[in-house]
């Protein structure tokens, strides 16, 4: 039996044991209606359920976002996980053993030392804050009033300034440099091949995921510390990478369902700036607080939130880069349902050094008189010196018009709807007939408003059809990797467009030249996210019947699926709205069928 099929079967029998609907139903309430489960969409904020799941097929849809899969796909999706993490959990859930599979679908090893290379180094670092070279950090912590507990409870870390410190000891633990590159703990410098920890003479603050993982490393240089004498920045993250999604994560967060449990239904999530913020409002009895990375407030961060059904509090400085923040992150929001309060911290004051000095009742009274979002962009324009002129009283209505039309809640949009009527001087029905026009506005940043009322542009279906036609190719490769010594010459000459497929070609080619396997399930554990990964899950979830018939089909269209699409290309630029004609748009309407049958 071929490593395909013994994963393919292994995940037949878990979705056999696993049922979907019971799945899904964690996270979505469902109704039903005939032979379908009917539910507000989990991927994106929406009014009316447009989300479905098909028990009988195992299959799981939203026709309002284009989501859609099977039951691992879901996992995958919700929770954030690569596909491998995904079929473990449910794995365990089903009672099904995972065996150690043969080939290239087996867990990659050195993806699971770059993991226990992580482990060990929040246990190094964190052992070696207790230490004599630890003492200025320590000092540092006990200047900023960081308690005891606080330091063991977040597991904080010292790295020293000694050259190879950390990389050393992992080597003697057994931890190739690969793993230790993979995991974003040291890195080659551009040009050799000498090994440099990432993480010197800084105060480290170990990154989780949900799960309480660590999947990598916040490290802050200290007042007066050879980092700062050189200009170095204060926060070094670990690198975006796989094991590191920064755009996903939030520091503190494999605390927060306990701190959740621990303070009610009602308690608000906070997310402040820092991670000494984090810190600190834990310790001053606020355990729902997070921070982001380094990175704005994203997509993925506001989705994480959101299934958690709590309000959310932005405690984010006081200074205008603050209050930009919370606009953008507030905005992301809104759209999503989630209930958004700001909280206005005093000009230069943050979290952290309000409850250094000493200040949490001042805080606690900050934060119990949060900011509805909406009142506090109100105030903001309000307050604006020249907001008697009329255009800046149009600004204002087109963004509190673009908030109120985004909410998912019709009952707050009425409410907001009021309230903005009464501080802007408008009447209800002006107000509604912006909110309600075709002419939306979306507003780039506090200050700035741009329409965007024009259409997006049409695809082109030439150039769709060569994406297509790229993708069956690597469909077929992946699904029978046999395959590629029957058409190498062919293959090797290829000039793939698309860029996922390209990066996918060349893996496959590198794999073939290494003597390696390169099939589909070797190729989802290489590629957990983004674009390849989606690109990967399609492949799982639609594989070819006949790949020799498949592939064969396909290399036979390329060439004149590449002539239209750079034809069509030409004619854009000659002249945009220009058509092909109906005899080569016929042409790009063949769809190579990858469950051709064996005649």
């Amino acid at each position: 039996m071929t490593p395909e099929m013994d994963l393919q079967e292994l995940t037949a029998r878990i979705k056999d044991r696993v049922e979907i609907e019971a799945v899904v139903s964690r996270k979505v309430r469902l109704t039903r209606k005939g032979n379908r489960l009917w539910g507000l969409c989990p991927f994106h904020s929406e009014k009316t359920p447009s989300f479905t799941v098909e028990p009988a097929r195992g299959f799981f849809k939203c026709f309002g976002c284009g989501e859609g899969g099977d039951v691992i796909s879901f996992v995958m999706k919700q929770d954030g996980l690569e596909f491998w993490e995904a079929l473990n959990l449910l794995a365990d859930q089903a009672g099904v053993e995972v065996p150690r599979l043969s080939g290239a679908t087996a867990p990659s090893p050195m993806r699971d030392k770059a993991r226990e290379a992580l482990s060990l180094a929040r246990s190094l670092f964190h052992q070696e804050l207790d230490t004599v070279a630890g003492a200025g950090a320590r000092e540092y912590l006990k200047q900023r009033n960081v308690s005891e507990r606080m330091w063991r409870h977040f597991s904080l870390g010292w790295a020293p300034a000694e050259p190879g410190w950390l990389s050393q000891r992992l080597r003697k633990a057994g931890i190739p440099d690969e793993a230790m590159v993979e995991a974003g703990l040291a890195y080659f410098p551009e040009g050799t091949r000498r090994l440099r920890d990432r993480f010197w003479d800084r105060l480290v603050f170990p990154v989780a995921d949900r799960s309480g993982r660590t999947v990598g490393f916040s490290g802050r240089f200290l007042p007066g510390s050879k980092a700062e004498e050189r200009g170095m920045g204060k926060y070094v993250n670990s690198p975006e990478g796989p094991l590191f999604p920064k755009r996903r994560l939030l520091f503190g967060l494999e605390l927060l369902a306990e701190g959740l449990r621990e303070k009610g239904e009602e308690v608000p999530i906070y997310l402040v700036e820092g991670n000494l913020d984090v810190v600190m409002l834990h310790q001053a009895g606020y355990p729902t607080t997070l921070a982001a990375l380094g990175t704005s407030i994203t997509e993925d961060h506001v989705r994480s939130l959101r299934r958690h059904l709590h309000p959310v509090y932005l405690v984010l400085d006081g200074d205008e880069a603050g209050k930009k923040a919370a606009w953008k992150a507030a905005r992301l929001m809104v759209s999503e349902g989630i209930p958004v309060k700001v909280v206005l911290l005093p000009e230069g004051q943050d979290p952290a050094s309000m409850v250094s000095a000493g200040e949490e009742e001042q805080l606690s009274q900050h934060l119990d008189s949060a900011w509805d979002i909406l009142d506090w962009r109100l105030e903001v324009w309000t307050k604006k010196p020249d907001f008697q002129d009329p255009a800046v009283q149009v600004k204002a209505a087109r963004e509190v018009a673009e908030w109120i039309s985004v909410t998912p809640d019709p009952a707050l949009a009425e409410i907001w709807s009021r309230r903005a009527g009464d501080r802007l001087g408008l009447t209800i029905e002006s107000l509604r007939r912006m909110i309600s026009s075709g002419n939306r506005l979306q507003s780039h940043s506090p200050q700035t408003v741009t329409a965007t009322d024009n259409p997006p542009p049409k695809k082109k279906p030439a150039l769709e059809a060569l994406k297509r036609n790229e993708f069956e190719i690597l469909a077929t490769l992946l699904n029978d990797s046999s395959l590629f010594p029957r058409h190498r010459q062919e293959l090797e000459a290829l000039e793939i467009q698309t860029p996922v497929a390209r990066r996918l070609l060349a893996w496959c080619q590198e794999r073939r030249q290494q003597s390696l396997p390169f099939d589909l399930f070797a190729a989802l554990r290489e590629f957990p996210e983004g674009d390849s990964q989606a690109f990967l899950e399609e492949i799982r979830q639609n594989p070819p019947g006949n790949s020799e018939i498949a592939l064969e089909s396909a290399l036979q269209a390329l060439p004149a699926n590449r002539e239209l699409a750079y034809k069509e290309a030409r004619l854009g630029v000659r002249k945009q709205d220009e058509e092909l004609s109906d005899s080569e748009l016929s042409g790009l309407q063949r769809k190579i069928d990858l469950s051709a049958s064996d005649e």
